[in-house]
This record gives structure tokens, sequence and C-alpha cells, in this order.
């Protein structure tokens, strides 16, 4: 759905209208309004318009300063503990019971007419 969206702005879509003195009669994306006159007179004219995203999603560069990171690093150094270098705990499951069986698990949500 997005990209579609996005497919569609990016290619542009044309929106006409058709006005009948200064009422809109008609309206048309991409196709054009029905004319609501017969012959061509001064008070009907036709409007359009095109909405288009102008960007062309390029892929732009980023300088770096690096001359903040001399300050920065040694107030991250400060954040790590001085015990992080130790191993988390395991967790051992050969103490625990066995997952109940399946036909006990369906006959507790069941419900048996009598």
């Amino acid at each position: 759905m997005l990209i579609s969206l996005i497919l569609l702005a990016t290619m542009g879509m044309t929106v006409s209208k058709h006005y009948c003195g200064s009422s809109l009669e008609s309206m048309g994306v991409l196709s054009t309004p029905e004319d609501c006159c017969k012959m061509p007179n001064e008070c009907c004219h036709h409007e359009s318009f095109t909405i288009k995203i102008q960007d062309d999603f390029s892929v732009t560069t980023h300088a770096f300063d690096f001359t903040q990171f001399a300050v920065v690093l040694p107030a991250l150094v400060e954040l790590v503990p001085v015990g992080a270098t130790e191993k988390p705990s395991s967790v051992s499951f050969l103490d625990a019971p066995p997952p109940p069986k399946i036909q006990t698990v369906l006959s507790r949500i069941q419900a048996y007419l009598l």
C-alpha cells in the first residue's frame, strides 16, 4: 500500500476540473472531466494541475566531526561498569518437569455435554 502511494506520488497525477460559470460541475483524476455544455461558450472552462513530488530520493553524503569524539570517549568508558566482563548465569531446565501431554491440555479446555 505504501509503495503504491509513493509510486503514484513520484510519477504524479493530473487532476482536471470543469467549471460552468463559477461552480464546479465535474472533476477527473487521471482523466478529462465531461463537459456540461454542448457548444463552447464563454461561461465554461477547464482547469488542470499536476500533483507530483519533486524530491529525487538520492543518497546524500554526510561529513562527521570526530573532534568531539576525544571528549565523549572518556565519559563513555566511565559509564561501563567494572564487572561487566562476567559471564551471565545460565538457566538449566534439567530439573524442570516435562510439559503436559496434548491430550491433557485438550481435555482441560473442552466442554463435555452430558
